[in-house]
């Protein structure tokens, strides 16, 4: 049994992914560990998809990579699962975190995983709760803390209230909030068996364990498309957490949202707006922004009540059909 263990996230920019990596490594070291945590971004834009890393050891570690075959794979969005590979490489034992409602066994037979097992939280419901926005990370953190036992809560709500004084030290709400978020998300994961905690069972040894390093591979290009005129093919519109919603009775098409759209994704007829090109917009919200005052026609709403059609109002759907 490996005295390691390699950590995969996958989020979009913006919901703590990468804090979340530094708290969990920085509570393995406060246990007595070795641990590392990066991030990888590709496009810098809040909703883009990314990954972090963590390795979590009993001994120094000289690797260096991203993590390629994972035995642990954190989901903080669960729209990831059908635009990105989130199990590719994952270790036969391993166990896949899903930010979701879904039972684990949904999620299984949505992943279509055999031997691997599953841990689902309802985490944005959590930080909704809690924050009062739907950024998943700290229920996420105490979901993993209750299934692999890798981490102590105790040791897991003293790095975070140490790490949230910081940025927080003027909002101390914030700081209680994501503590009992931590706290319920450790209550409410749903699991299929356990992580083998007997991995890093061994006290820390100053002999350094060598690892294999990966093969050598080129990155791709981070958020640039190189191949002229396929701009329209890349769907970025999977990057939005909130859509805009237009309330016609108010709108008086002044079209200020239109020429100000990073994205062209508003589509006007005749000098009014008829339309949104959800597979590109990304939900910056600069269209509302940019909303006279006097009019305030433009609202951002949280993508998933728009799907679940829990937002009554006068939306602009799409052509696209979603």
């Amino acid at each position: 049994m490996s005295d390691s263990v390699e950590i995969r996230w996958h989020a979009r920019a913006g919901q703590g992914a990468k804090t979340a990596a530094l708290l969990l490594a920085q509570a393995a070291l406060r246990d007595g560990k070795f641990a590392q945590a990066f991030p990888e971004f590709g496009p810098e834009r809040r909703g883009a998809p990314i990954q972090a890393f963590n390795r979590i050891a009993s001994h120094a570690i000289r690797v260096h990579s991203g993590v390629r075959q994972p035995d642990i794979i954190i989901v903080l969005d669960e729209t990831l699962l059908d635009t990105v590979p989130v199990t590719s490489g994952l270790a036969t034992d391993g166990i896949v975190f899903v930010n979701s409602p879904e039972s684990p066994l949904v999620i299984r037979e949505r992943l279509r995983l055999a031997g691997q097992r599953v841990a689902t939280v309802d985490a944005s419901r959590i930080a909704r709760d809690h924050i009062g926005r739907p950024i998943p990370s700290a229920p996420m953190l105490g979901a993993f803390a209750a299934v692999t036992e890798l981490i102590s809560l105790d040791t897991l709500v003293t790095d975070a209230i140490t790490r949230l004084e910081k940025r927080f030290r003027d909002r101390p709400g914030m700081i209680e909030g994501n503590i009992e978020a931590i706290r319920r998300g450790y209550g409410e994961v749903q699991v299929e068996g356990r992580f083998p905690v007997s991995r890093l069972e061994r006290l820390p040894s100053p002999r350094d364990v060598e690892r294999t390093l990966p093969a050598w591979t080129d990155l791709p290009a981070g958020g640039i498309i190189v191949t002229p005129g396929s701009a329209a093919a890349y769907e970025t519109g999977d990057w939005r957490q909130q859509r805009p919603v237009w309330d016609f009775d108010r709108c008086v098409h002044c079209l200020i949202c239109w020429v100000m759209c990073p994205d062209a994704a508003i589509i006007v007829e005749d000098g009014k707006v008829v339309d949104l090109d959800v597979r590109h917009c990304k939900g910056c919200g600069i269209c509302a922004q940019v909303c006279p005052p006097r009019h305030q026609a433009i609202t951002m709403i949280e993508e998933d009540r728009q799907r679940t059609g829990a937002v009554v109002s006068a939306p602009v759907l799409g052509r696209n059909g979603r």
